[in-house]
């Protein structure tokens, strides 16, 4: 049987403050201890610039356009090449950037890249391409990200 408070008695509480020191220390806990996959987090891009462009000299680079569309298809220059967004692999990517990347260097030119992102594609699509670019048998780190619209 429950015993009643005296009428001179305050109502019981709950002291909530060491419960959100608890959770704080959890928050602090999981910052320190995640870790980034390595290769997501050492993606060495160089993102061109108007002043780096303004300094420099006119070199004619052919540059190539990947898009990923709404549906997670990867889309290099009008050509549909991985089309199955489940999968993190895009191997007819990585072969088409390797021809690029040979065909640059045949013409002496730096291979560059423009990376068109639809809004409703998945964030991991979007960086599957990404790593596909630097893969250490392509390489290519002149890198253009546009196709994201402000709403």
């Amino acid at each position: 049987m429950a015993r009643k408070p005296l009428p001179s008695e305050p109502d019981p509480a709950l002291d909530m403050s060491p419960m959100i020191d608890q959770s704080f220390l959890l928050l602090i806990y999981f910052l320190v201890t995640s870790t980034l996959e390595p290769t997501e987090a050492d993606l060495a891009m160089t993102m061109p610039t108007s002043q780096a462009a303004a300094g420099s000299e006119h070199v004619d680079i052919d540059m190539t356009t990947i898009n990923v569309n709404s549906a997670g298809h990867v889309v290099m220059n009008d050509e549909v090449l991985d089309t199955d967004a489940s999968s993190r692999e895009v191997p007819l990517l990585l072969d088409r950037l390797h021809t690029y990347v040979e065909a640059a260097k045949l013409t002496g030119s730096e291979p560059m890249v423009i990376i068109k992102a639809d809004d409703s594609a998945k964030g991991q699509r979007f960086i599957d391409v990404l790593n596909a670019l630097a893969d250490p048998s392509v390489n290519i780190s002149k890198v253009t990200i546009t196709g994201f619209s402000e709403k």
